[in-house]
């Protein structure tokens, strides 16, 4: 679906187009998305009401729409590490409100190296700094903070002091970039630090207190929720009326619940689906023409946790969850690396990291795997992994409804 234009002919139809894209873009801006901003003008009222029982928040102006999609709750598992990318970012939302209206790059790439030098961070001007901080730069452009009016931000890595690239501030909107629910102190300042304490400060961010929507978020923002994950409140709740509410609200985004004993999914119907990602993680395709060496290695090894893994065993997340040990794991991508030479000969000739490597997609980005130590480190995959099979190559591949094509927020 295009953000340009492209809205089904009924309301109902056109509501659910706009409820999903405002959950894949929380940031639609003037000059750009006018269509789709006049569309979310037109229906703000229901939408509104849509996105609240996801714990969202809208906020529409004549040149911008902004959601505040809410805090991940607790369970969910955060790539660790510090962001080179993230830190530059903020440094540099924190000094473009002391910038004019019209900036030279050059002038904002030095106020930000200043802002660096007081914070003690060390600035190199090495070209993975400079692809960081022009990277941070251009996700402001992309949320309508900053604009282009000659040149590129790109230009930054170049290592030119003074590019030609002048940029426009749109001040007001750099307000829309913090998030919401923050705990302050009596000075108004945020309590916790997040660039020293990030975990304290995401325990602190606000969650709703309603554990409907609660699950309801998750389900909009995760490829599954496990119920292994849930407070007993929020297991009730998706026991007793997540048949009822939690469907209605998910055809609300044009989607359909699947409710099993493990947990619950929204999943996008075929004849909806519209070839885009719908959040940060879409699983990868299920032919070898679709897939490179560690998203086929990640799709065989479903097939040999199925066929061959220890369900439900001492350690497991749930009942019904298939469990290997590690070195089954590698040893298993060993013999697969023998099968299939065009996988990539680097890591065909070093398992464990071609096993860390699909680790980090199951695990992190897709929560379809959760490893647990001990005397051997064991991994479990969730039963939620066994929709995905590799398909043979003469066969067709059709466009596939699955769990990791659902509505989910990716900005907070």
């Amino acid at each position: 679906m295009s953000a340009t234009g492209g809205w089904g002919q009924g309301e109902d139809e056109e509501v659910w187009q706009l409820a999903r894209l405002l959950k894949t873009r929380a940031w639609l801006v003037g000059g750009r998305d006018d269509a789709a901003i006049e569309a979310v003008y037109r229906h703000r009222g229901v939408l509104r009401e849509v996105l609240a029982a996801v714990g969202c928040a809208l906020v529409v102006e004549p040149d911008l729409v902004r959601v505040y999609n809410p805090a991940p709750p607790l369970s969910v598992r955060l790539p660790e590490g510090d962001s080179a990318q993230g830190v530059w970012f903020w440094l540099t939302v924190g000094v473009l409100e002391s910038l004019p209206v019209r900036v030279r790059l050059g002038q904002v790439a030095a106020a930000v190296r200043a802002a660096a030098v007081e914070i003690e961070l060390p600035v190199t001007q090495s070209r993975t700094e400079l692809s960081a901080f022009a990277g941070g730069l251009r996700r402001l452009c992309f949320r309508g903070v900053l604009e282009e009016l000659e040149g590129r931000v790109e230009a930054l890595v170049d290592g030119e002091e003074d590019p030609p690239v002048l940029l426009k501030v749109h001040h007001t909107r750099l307000l829309h970039v913090l998030p919401r629910g923050v705990q302050v102190d009596g000075w108004g300042q945020w309590a916790v630090d997040p660039a020293e304490d990030p975990a304290e400060w995401l325990a602190g961010l606000a969650r709703p207190a309603d554990a409907g929507v609660r699950v309801c978020a998750m389900l909009a923002d995760q490829a599954v929720v496990h119920a292994c994950d849930l407070d007993e409140d929020e297991l009730r709740w998706l026991s007793d009326k997540g048949p009822t509410e939690g469907a209605a609200l998910a055809r609300s985004f044009g989607l359909e619940l699947e409710h099993r004993l493990e947990g619950a999914a929204w999943v996008m119907p075929q004849e909806t689906y519209d070839g885009q990602v719908a959040g940060r993680f879409r699983f990868p395709g299920r032919s070898r023409s679709q897939a490179g060496t560690v998203s086929h290695a990640a799709l065989l090894l479903i097939d040999s946790f199925v066929s061959e893994g220890v369900r439900g065993g001492m350690g497991a997340p749930g009942p019904n969850w298939c469990g290997m040990p590690r070195s089954r794991v590698v040893g298993r991508l060993g013999e697969l690396a023998k099968r299939h030479a065009w996988w990539n000969k680097d890591l065909r000739g070093d398992l464990p990291r071609l096993a860390e490597d699909v680790r980090g997609m199951l695990e992190p980005e897709a929560d379809l795997l959760r490893v647990t130590g001990g005397f051997e480190e064991w991994w479990w995959l969730s039963p939620a992994a066994a929709r995905w099979t590799v398909l043979s190559e003469p066969a067709p591949v059709p466009v596939p409804a699955q769990c990791g094509d659902v509505a989910k927020g990716v900005e907070r």
